[in-house]
């Protein structure tokens, strides 16, 4: 239908004032125009919004008139905000919500609408509805929801590009901060050079690198360092320095980045390989070129950016710091014989050693080791917080402060460091305060030989790291520590799992345990009292939990409201009792800001004698043991065993399979005649569903409803079976009008019988069919209509005044409906085929079945007996009074083609079922 024109409605032209106020959008979004699809069957409304308002906002419009076509503009287009009407014509608003939800399709939306009420609110923000309006909607409301709704997708935006940002600076920066410690942590020059072009490959994502200096003598370069290259060839190997691209940057002292040109022709690297980009930068030192570093992607279609480039430079830059001090080291190795010599000429400079002692902000340490006298310089006694004359000169002030977990592996240091070659000395260690609290400090320091080589004195500075060390314990704590409860994470415990499994291994003795712990429904908590209750509540379990188990045992939380027990050195009855503990624990009501708490929790116990060799499978075979609990009511504990892991595996392998039988048409209908016995002809049908398994045949309900009801499914099962046999059974009657008193039987789950929708859809599917309420029969199990009396009862009530009937399925195997059939809008019981199949005199089944016959009868309903397979049970039947049944003796469930076949039969006036008039 085409919009309406302008001059056809002139009381929305006050909206359009509004535009002005709503320009902040696009100059907050830049050049960002958000998308909006509108779903809404109302011509005027639509073309106002998609039309006048909407652009009139800065926005670009789409419009549905049908939740399916909505359905297939989101899939298609993926539209920034849908606004979306509650009631449309194939569906509403919030099935439109709920199949996005089955796809894991996640599009903000506004829901409008007329006749809304505080129910359908909480459905549609549990849905993930952002905001809800009532129709006609106010512009002003609607300008500010759409703004939120862009704001908040800016904010993600912005977080999720910082974040990545932040979290390549800090890879950025730890690297450089491993390069640049190891120029003072190690002096081989190789080393630093290899860890260098290591972090050139890491920190550009390249597929190689290699570090090349100049040789002095010949002018050339050599390859010194390599990754990713064979080692024979990068320790041997000569780069010309005449080549075109190593050569220009020796010769210009810049970076030079080149990639392959538009026909991909690759590009000559100085290796002799062809790559796809490279990129080359300078060692610069004092303005000297000594080498380049390079590094190149073979076949990646990446290319060096301006990031890449800082990055070497500044890794280049520690190359040349490390070639500096490899120099010095070599120098100051020469200059050794000399400085000893010199010894009497270094007193001299007493005066100018004792200014920059004084100067500076380390502490200064100077150790005679042949009289055992210890210089402190008055730093080195005020980072301790002593003033100068309150220490001595005895190694003691020094040692005897040092922490005592600390204290024997700096003796041992100083002594490895004394008898061995190294140059330099270098200790963290804590040693104690004036004020009684323990400092973490830096010691260095090297050693003067005499004439013999022995090593007679030890000098150094000692600097105050207290401030990096607490940095570096809490963010290793923050690494391996949940922020919420302190307790440990995933990672830490998935160490500590390694280690006890290990443990297991060496060991028969060192059992233990693992306990599995889910609250249950703590979804309903979050969402009824809100994050922050339920956050202090996790603290509080998390102190349970911890109070439950010994020290040597490990409480972590493993996500959201799940916890993971680690009982070390432990059997099953230790695990047993701590679950028993827990669950007692957690059943005390927790009071919250007023609110009164009841926990329960599902626990799945594990044991070390599965004897497992990852952490991760132990782990998911103690899931499996926790949501069998679950499945047994919860509030519980179940220890693992093998057939759980099958049953999991085959459970998780039917729900694809059915899933995918959904998308691919693979289930159908077949139907099963019911016949009037008191002449023996055609009463109506009864719609079964059928799986055709691509694997296992034909599946019945019994094969895979119940797990269809635990997943959901059965609400898509349950509707597709409905509208398909109505459109079938409408085809028919269209084709062989036989009787007009037929009717078609569709059962229905319970699931579905609570669906506050399933009225407006049982009326949508008899209109678009043209089926007449009188001709459809819904079947219903006794249980489910006792679940939700007055909702089940207004709903019977709704279904009853389309027409539409009623029958118990199953009669007399559920539980205390019969002293409720009065209250129902029911008009058929159907007894269940256990009380038929082998019914004969001596036993109790005749007598219920006539009981259930006269029940029928006083209630003024019929009675449909199931599952009459010869024909003595057909005589007794008859003889009870019995005026309506199916089963096999009559015909077993037939294809439509078979349906057809019979529908012919009886326009051609003959009676499939006469056969059966002999039987009394």
């Amino acid at each position: 239908m085409p919009f309406p024109t302008t001059t056809d409605r002139p009381a929305y032209s006050e909206s359009l004032n509004i535009a002005a106020s709503f320009h902040f959008l696009s100059q907050k979004n830049d050049r960002f125009v958000p998308n909006i699809l509108v779903v809404d069957d109302n011509p005027e409304i639509a073309y106002f919004l998609v039309k006048k308002l909407l652009p009139s906002f800065g926005c670009k419009t789409l419009h549905a008139q049908t939740g399916m076509e909505g359905l297939e503009m989101i899939r298609k287009t993926q539209p920034d905000i849908v606004l979306l009407d509650l009631q449309l014509p194939d569906m509403d608003g919030l099935d439109v919500l709920r199949r996005l939800a089955t796809e894991s399709r996640t599009v903000p939306s506004l829901l409008m609408t007329a006749h809304g009420s505080e129910q359908v609110a909480v459905d549609a923000f549990r849905l993930g509805v952002q905001d809800y309006l009532s129709k006609p909607v106010d512009h002003e409301l609607l300008r500010q929801a759409i703004t939120r709704i862009l704001s908040q997708r800016n904010l993600q935006h912005e977080k999720a590009k910082l974040t990545s940002q932040l979290e390549e600076q800090v890879a950025w920066l730890t690297t450089l901060a491993r390069v640049g410690q190891s120029l003072t942590s190690t002096l081989d020059l190789d080393e630093v050079l290899r860890r260098i072009v290591e972090a050139g490959v890491y920190l550009t994502k390249a597929n190689e690198g290699f570090l090349a200096l100049i040789d002095e003598a010949s002018g050339q370069l050599y390859m010194r360092s390599s990754k990713n290259i064979e080692e024979y060839r990068s320790r041997t190997m000569q780069l010309l320095v005449t080549d075109t691209t190593i050569g220009q940057v020796v010769k210009t002292g810049k970076p030079l980045r080149l990639s392959a040109r538009e026909d991909n022709t690759p590009l000559k690297v100085s290796t002799g390989f062809l790559v796809a980009s490279l990129l080359h930068v300078p060692i610069l030192s004092r303005g000297k070129t000594l080498g380049v570093l390079s590094v190149n992607h073979r076949q990646n279609p990446n290319h060096f950016v301006a990031k890449d480039e800082a990055m070497m430079i500044s890794l280049a830059d520690f190359a040349a710091i490390a070639i500096e001090n490899a120099n010095l080291y070599e120098q100051s190795r020469r200059e050794v014989a000399e400085r000893i010599k010199a010894e009497a000429a270094l007193r001299e400079s007493d005066e100018r050693y004792s200014l920059a002692v004084k100067g500076t902000n380390d502490g200064i340490w100077d150790w005679n080791l042949t009289t055992q006298e210890v210089y402190y310089s008055p730093r080195w006694k005020a980072i301790l917080g002593y003033a100068d004359e309150e220490l001595g000169n005895s190694p003691k002030e020094w040692l005897g402060r040092v922490h005592p977990e600390d204290r024997k592996y700096l003796e041992t240091a100083i002594s490895t460091y004394i008898q061995s070659n190294e140059p330099h000395f270098e200790h963290e260690h804590r040693i104690l305060h004036k004020n009684g609290t323990y400092c973490w400090v830096l010691t260095q320091g090297f050693a003067v030989r005499d004439a013999d080589g022995k090593r007679i004195r030890m000098a150094g500075s000692q600097s105050d790291i207290t401030d990096r060390k607490l940095a570096e314990g809490r963010l290793i704590h923050n690494a391996f520590h949940d922020t919420l409860t302190s307790l440990p994470n995933r990672a830490l415990l998935l160490d500590r799992l390694n280690r006890a499994i290990l443990r297991r291994k060496r060991s028969d003795t060192k059992t233990f345990s693992i306990l599995y712990l889910d609250l249950d429904h703590f979804k309903n908590i979050n969402d009824s009292l809100g994050h922050a209750t339920g956050d202090r509540l996790l603290v509080i379990v998390a102190d349970i939990l911890k109070a439950s188990v010994r020290a040597m045992d490990t409480v972590a939380r493993f996500g959201g409201d799940e916890f993971i027990l680690l009982l070390e050195e432990s059997g099953m009855e230790d695990a047993y009792d701590i679950a028993q503990r827990i669950l007692k624990s957690l059943s005390t009501p927790k009071v919250i800001d007023g609110h009164e708490i009841y926990l329960t929790a599902s626990i799945g116990i594990i044991s070390s004698d599965m004897e497992y060799n990852d952490p991760e499978q132990l782990l998911r075979d103690a899931d499996i043991a926790m949501y069998s609990a679950k499945s047994r009511g919860r509030a519980r504990y179940e220890l693992f065993h093998l057939e759980m892991r099958n049953s999991f595996l085959e459970q998780l392998s039917l729900e694809y399979d059915l899933r995918h039988a959904i998308r691919n048409n693979e289930l159908c209908l077949l139907y099963q005649p019911i016949i009037s016995l008191e002449n023996n002809t055609l009463f109506g049908f009864e719609a079964l569903v059928r799986w055709k398994h691509p694997i296992n045949g034909f599946l019945s309900p019994k094969d895979f409803l119940s797990m269809a009801e635990n997943t959901g499914l059965v609400l898509t099962i349950d509707h597709w079976a409905l509208q398909t046999a109505a459109s079938q059974f409408s085809e028919w009657l269209k084709m062989f009008p036989v009787n007009p008193q037929l009717s078609i039987n569709v059962n229905l789950s319970a699931k579905y019988l609570r669906h506050r929708n399933l009225v407006e859809e049982v009326n949508q599917i008899l209109k678009q069919t043209g089926l007449i309420g009188g001709r459809l029969k819904l079947e219903v199990t006794e249980s489910a209509i006792m679940e939700n009396n007055k909702h089940i009862m207004s709903t019977l009530e709704s279904l009853h005044a389309m027409g539409v009937d009623i029958h118990i399925d199953d009669f007399g195997t559920g539980y205390s409906s019969l002293a409720y059939l009065h209250q129902f809008q029911v008009q058929a019981l159907k007894i269940d085929r256990s009380f038929i199949s082998n019914s004969q005199e001596g036993d109790h089944k005749p007598e219920l079945i006539r009981t259930m016959l006269h029940l029928a009868s006083d209630l003024g309903l019929k009675a449909i007996a199931e599952g009459i397979e010869n024909k003595e049970q057909l005589q007794q039947l008859k003889k009870a009074g019995c005026k309506f049944g199916q089963g096999f003796l009559f015909s077993k469930p037939l294809d439509t083609r078979a349906v057809s076949s019979l529908f012919s039969r009886i326009m051609a006036g003959e009676n499939p079922f006469a056969a059966l008039e002999e039987v009394a």
